[in-house]
């Protein structure tokens, strides 16, 4: 026997949620980058780069996760792109010309530069997850030239700490508008219903990961609707890799969903001593085509783009 309960059946109120996938382009410098990894060409990966951060192409995967981020998480990247950047410009050098580099640099941040104000306006709090803490230092670097205020918790802070961050994003007349957060470290446990827009930067190969990375804004207690917009580069490993973590999700949804028949609005018999009240179930039952689908192509076959 499993009992399995989900927020829907406690919480007969709660506060819907959107996800929305975005694709992002490479950029041009993304593209390079992205070439020479999979040519494993690595004079020009060498470029910039000293004795101690020499670019690792023995996972070329993880490098090509790491380029689709953001190309400085490649060793020695950062160095060439700056010089690069500034060589193009010679007689007129912006003076905030590294946020521009860094910006330029990465398509998934070049819109989130034109995502998060607007979200400042609307008046919204925004959490941002990713996978890799480097990545997350980036995005604190960009947030702090921005001057948007935010906080931070990934495997490196510790439980007090944690919780006192948590409280000052939280309370009411809280002046904090991101929140940045590691999957793994951020995704459990803590109560995050001040914001209600969630960025996945970077998708994790667990779906269960990135649903439980949402969860700590769309949870009881939360009541504005929620806003999720998951980033993914187009045409890339990353694209494949998230086009795998959906047929695993797809396949939750086949199994446990289908069997518990939660699909659908339940209305069930209220019975008290006195009377009976008895409503009608309205459970919706997978077809055997509808859980092939689920199987074959996954849960984000059909989400909006």
């Amino acid at each position: 026997m499993m009992l399995r309960r989900l927020k829907e059946d406690v919480e007969k109120n709660l506060a819907p949620k959107q996800e929305t996938i975005i694709e992002v382009e490479l950029t041009n410098i993304q593209k390079k980058y992205y070439r020479a990894i999979l040519e494993k060409n690595f004079s020009f990966l060498s470029k910039g780069a000293g004795h101690s951060n020499m670019p690792n192409l023995l996972n070329t995967m993880m490098e090509l996760r790491k380029c689709c981020n953001h190309p400085y998480l490649i060793n020695g990247a950062e160095e060439k792109i700056l010089s690069e950047f500034r060589d193009s410009c010679p007689h007129h050098v912006p003076h905030d010309f590294h946020l521009q580099a860094m910006v330029r640099s990465a398509g998934k941040l070049v819109l989130l530069d034109k995502l998060l104000p607007k979200l400042k306006a609307g008046g919204h709090k925004v959490l941002v997850f990713s996978q890799m803490v480097r990545c997350l230092d980036i995005l604190e670097d960009y947030l702090i030239q921005k001057r948007y205020l935010y906080e931070r918790i990934d495997g490196r802070v510790r439980g007090n700490l944690r919780q006192a961050a948590i409280d000052r994003f939280s309370k009411p007349d809280s002046d904090r508008f991101v929140f940045l957060l590691c999957t793994r470290a951020g995704g459990l446990g803590i109560n995050l219903t001040a914001a209600d827009t969630c960025i996945i930067f970077d998708s994790d190969w667990n779906p269960q990961n990135d649903l439980q990375a949402q969860a700590r804004c769309h949870r009881i207690g939360q009541s504005k609707s929620v806003k999720i917009y998951r980033l993914i580069t187009r045409n890339s490993y990353e694209r494949e890799m998230f086009d795998k973590a959906s047929l695993k999700l797809g396949l939750d949804k086949a199994v446990l969903q289908s069997m518990s028949g939660r699909e659908g609005s339940m209305r069930g018999s209220i019975s008290s001593p006195k009377k009976e009240i008895r409503g009608t179930y309205c459970i919706h039952q997978f077809s055997k085509k509808e859980i092939e689908d689920l199987l074959r192509k996954g849960a984000y076959a059909h989400s909006p783009h």
